[in-house]
């Protein structure tokens, strides 16, 4: 089972495609940290409440590593730079949705997914239907229009094709 460290614009997009219980029920080790998860409204973190979504605590080294690394990386916020961090400590995969963090955390040897791949998966786990995904899809490019739209209309005509058969 990979670990999967979630960036808070993941965790906010999951949240409101209405997402939150089948995400916490992906078999993957969800984390996130305790500063990512402060950025986000109470609401939102009340939907993600669970003992499925670990909220990583940082050490005192850890904090100086972590600062280190906004130091480095104009741009990258200390909450970014502490999901780009565990992501590498504990050799998981980094979900955000972040550009420069995703091109940053990629160019130093980190998998780095994304929301599209969160529906994905869920879609793959059957914890959803497909056509629920699918409106999952449209959703999503409602909500944020800086996502592949190629990507998603073709999951979108894929999956399309699939319930009608």
């Amino acid at each position: 089972m990979k670990i999967h460290i979630n960036d808070a614009n993941i965790l906010m997009d999951i949240v409101k495609l209405d997402l939150a219980k089948a995400f916490l029920e992906l078999s993957f080790e969800l984390y996130t940290t305790d500063f990512v998860f402060a950025e986000m409204e109470l609401e939102q973190q009340e939907q993600l409440l669970s003992e499925k979504l670990i909220k990583i605590g940082a050490s005192k080294e850890d904090m100086l590593s972590i600062f280190n690394l906004t130091e480095q990386h104009i741009g990258l916020s200390y909450e970014d730079c502490s999901t780009w961090y565990f992501a590498k400590k504990m050799d998981g995969i980094l979900v955000t949705g972040d550009g420069l963090l995703r091109k940053k955390a990629r160019a130093s040897g980190i998998e780095v997914k994304g929301v599209i791949y969160i529906i994905d998966q869920i879609k793959e786990q059957q914890l959803l239907s497909t056509k629920i995904c699918i409106e999952k899809l449209k959703l999503l490019k409602e909500l944020n229009d800086r996502l592949p739209m190629n990507e998603i209309e073709s999951r979108i005509q894929i999956w399309g094709n699939e319930t009608s058969q």
